[in-house]
């Protein structure tokens, strides 16, 4: 978008005169400026000059010695011009000022001698005072021709920038800075954001008269497909004598905000949409053939547009189209049949809002992106179609040669209706984090014109018709208020918290790390399983939680335990594992009708287990022991209160912490192991870990390396499978203060009622060397409890 402070100053006073002091303010309350182009800055040394005379240089074929009436009287410059003649008007730079030497690099001209003859100053090229645009290069005009301003005595010795009408500055803005804000891509958007911000006065609002309108209708039907696509919607027929010429000023309008002259009715409709920011276009009337239809275009329908390129159209493009086809596609681009041209008499002016969302679509499929387009599809307000409408009328009718109205105007859609939105004074200054008074706030809300009211500290504002698109809610309101009263008057406070480490609970960690020490391998399995390997492993499927939109029936169910993956994967990698299989998971399991709850489960098989010891079931139980000593808990056995499904009658025990049941360890029932093809002692482990971490964990103490020397027995004895050997150990060890330790040290089957039992027991005094005496008689007296 390129503003252009002398068009603003048609509608405001500016109260600042510094166009970088204004581009700051617009840059901090509004929109980023990208640049301040000061339009003819290297003519701040260049007059409007005359040449009375022209003479071949004596020492140069190319050259000419030339004498330039200017400002300061007469020059002599030596000059290689290939269009220079006598009287002509030309450019003249005096010493002093900069160019860009032959189009090139920038130079400060000197007074200098050329081959003998002395040059004060230069007859300016297009190109060496970046004025190539308004003076293009003519083939009839050589290879090296100066700006021609034709001859007379008009303007000679008058300041070229304010011969060229060059005193404009603009501001270039980023078109991403506003691309919510379709008000803002025009000259009078951004005259009432400079009112608003301050930095301006109104010298008188944009006003647009209603003309008077004939009442006979339009020569043609409009029919129109679906109105939601364009919901407002101006148009009227306006005969001509002839399109005219564009008055220099509009032509000085036109190139600061980026335009080039075309044609009048073109340039007109250009102007209104760099002034309004309403896009419209003129047709020559007498093209269109039967009635207007207005249509989503089908795919692969055709329309050969301005720039005379045949575009192939999409689905949903909007069109209009009559009796010979598509000749507008509407919002991005007029078709060339029905432009305007030199012998156009009765001209087709309409103005529209469009669906953002097909001009988008358009853009897209298209490839095509224009300036209109480029504002159609931010969304333009629909108060916007009738005041660009009538703003490009009033302009035919004062500058186009017999311009007149010859039918009534056809429209539909309204305005629209703005509702009032209410924020409290509290929230905005909680959110801006300042303490804003609610007079400023209300002034800030009606400066950008909106109605406003104010009750104890609640701002009820209704946003102008031009603001309906962004102004949403309270938060729009918020932000209005925080970038007028400026950002930059905030106070800049740094965000400041405690950081600190949360504190972490390693528990799972320490037991997980336990097993793993100990060989076994864990597994990451899915939560969601199915009915079928419930069934398989000797659970109900119905106390499972069903899930509402399952991606198969294998993954249906909620797991209520950690048995079936790992059952599963042992299945599945134990013919892998060669003899011996190890491995652990742990997730959350779910059951109806009670909480969810963390939970962990081992399995241990083995083809070939050596000893009792070995087996499965008292190996996993060892495991597990140095696992959960790891993370502070001690282990033993208890009676359990239910049986595992999958659990062999004889072979189950429950797991307790302290007096607290935490799970199960069993060896896999018969039928289960044969299920999944396993070996024939496979144990399982499944802990409740919700449980036990509920509980706290003990912490282990070092304790100091005793001074004196241990006496240690192993001793091998029967032992009966009826007897608890937990009490035994515990009598044992409880019999005197001089016994270290008794554990078992290896089980060894025996046919029968009894199995060998190899006990190590461990003697010590704090304060002495036990004898050989005291040893022995203390393991006599421990071995009794095994007798």
């Amino acid at each position: 978008m390129r503003l252009s402070l002398d068009w603003l100053s048609q509608f405001i006073e500016f109260t600042e005169t510094d166009p970088q002091i204004i581009a700051d303010a617009v840059t901090a309350h509004v929109a980023e400026v990208d640049e301040v182009e000061q339009q003819g800055s290297l003519l701040s040394h260049c007059c409007v000059g005359k040449i009375l005379s022209i003479a071949k240089h004596p020492d140069a074929d190319r050259l000419s010695v030339c004498t330039v009436q200017t400002d300061k009287g007469t020059k002599p410059i030596v000059c290689g011009g290939t269009n220079l003649r006598e009287g002509m008007r030309i450019a003249f730079a005096h010493v002093g000022a900069t160019v860009k030497w032959q189009g090139g690099e920038m130079a400060t001209l000197e007074s200098v001698k050329i081959r003998g003859e002395k040059s004060e100053g230069m007859i300016c090229a297009a190109e060496e005072l970046e004025l190539a645009d308004l003076y293009p290069p003519k083939p009839e005009d050589g290879n090296r021709p100066v700006i021609d301003l034709g001859d007379g005595d008009d303007g000679v010795g008058k300041s070229l920038r304010e011969y060229l009408g060059l005193t404009d500055t603009i501001l270039h803005i980023d078109n991403h800075a506003i691309t919510h804000r379709a008000d803002l891509f025009s000259q009078v958007g951004f005259a009432r954001e400079c009112v608003a911000m301050g930095i301006a006065t109104w010298k008188h609002k944009p006003e647009y008269p209603e003309p008077a309108f004939a009442k006979d209708p339009l020569p043609f039907t409009i029919h129109v497909e679906d109105k939601k696509l364009v919901p407002r919607y101006c148009a009227c027929l306006l005969a001509i004598d002839n399109i005219g010429e564009t008055p220099a000023w509009m032509v000085r309008r036109l190139e600061a905000g980026g335009w080039r002259s075309v044609s009048l009715p073109v340039d007109i409709t250009n102007f209104v949409t760099t002034e309004v920011g309403m896009p419209l276009h003129s047709f020559d009337a007498d093209d269109l053939k039967g009635d207007i239809r207005m249509r989503a275009s089908k795919k692969g329908e055709k329309i050969t547009t301005l720039d005379k390129v045949e575009r192939t159209l999409p689905d949903g493009s909007i069109v209009l189209s009559d009796d010979e086809g598509i000749f507008d596609l509407l919002g991005v681009m007029g078709g060339l049949r029905s432009s305007t041209k030199k012998g156009t008499k009765h001209i087709f002016l309409h103005s529209a809002c469009v669906d953002p969302a097909s001009i988008r679509k358009t853009v897209i499929a298209t490839g095509h992106r224009t300036d209109a387009a480029t504002v159609y599809e931010k969304g333009i307000p629909p108060v916007t179609v009738r005041q660009g409408f009538l703003r490009a009328v009033e302009l035919f009718l004062e500058l186009v040669p017999g311009a007149r109205i010859v039918s009534a105007m056809d429209s539909w859609g309204d305005d629209g209706v703005a509702n009032p939105i209410t924020v409290s004074s509290s929230r905005v200054n909680a959110m801006l984090g300042t303490d804003i008074p609610v007079s400023k706030m209300t002034d800030a809300l009606s400066a950008l014109e909106f109605s406003v009211q104010e009750k104890k500290g609640d701002i009820t504002a209704t946003p102008p018709l031009h603001r309906l698109g962004d102004i949403r809610g309270p938060h729009d309101l918020i932000e209005e208020i925080g970038r007028i009263y400026g950002l930059n008057a905030i106070e800049p406070v740094m965000p400041f918290h405690t950081v600190a480490l949360p504190e972490r609970d390693f528990r799972l960690h320490y037991v997980r790390r336990g097993l793993k020490e100990q060989g076994y391998f864990e597994f990451l399995p899915l939560s969601l399983l199915g009915a079928d390997l419930l069934t398989k492993c000797g659970l109900d499927a119905s106390e499972a939680v069903e899930i509402l939109n399952p991606i198969g029936a294998e993954l249906s169910l909620l797991q209520p335990s950690a048995l079936p993956r790992l059952l599963e994967h042992a299945e599945q990698n134990i013919k892998r594992a060669g003899g011996e299989l190890r491995t652990f998971h742990h997730g959350t399991v779910f059951t109806n009708g009670a909480d969810c709850c963390k939970a962990l489960g081992a399995l241990r098989a083995s083809r070939s287990a050596k000893g009792l010891l070995q087996t499965p079931f008292y190996a996993l139980k060892q495991d597990l022991t140095f696992a959960l000593n790891a993370a502070g808990y001690e282990l033993s056995v208890a009676k359990e209160s239910v049986l595992n499904p999958a659990a062999h009658p004889g072979r189950s025990t429950g797991i307790a912490v302290g007096d607290t049941l935490i799970g199960s360890l069993f060896e896999l029932h018969p039928g289960i192991i044969t299920d999944f093809d396993l070996p024939e002692r496979t144990a399982v482990a499944l802990l409740d870990l919700s449980v036990l971490f509920a509980m706290p964990a003990t912490v282990t103490v070092a304790q100091a390396v005793p001074l004196y020397p241990a006496v240690t027995y192993d001793e091998t004895v029967p032992y009966s499978h009826e007897n608890i050997l937990r009490d035994a150990l515990e009598k044992a060890c409880a019999g005197s203060d001089l016994i270290e330790s008794v554990e078992v040290a290896d089980l060894f089957a025996k046919e029968g009622t009894t199995y060998n039992l190899t006990l190590r027991c461990t003697y010590r005094a704090p304060d002495r060397t036990l004898t050989e005496e005291e040893a022995k008689k203390l393991h006599a007296q421990v071995m009794k409890q095994f007798a």
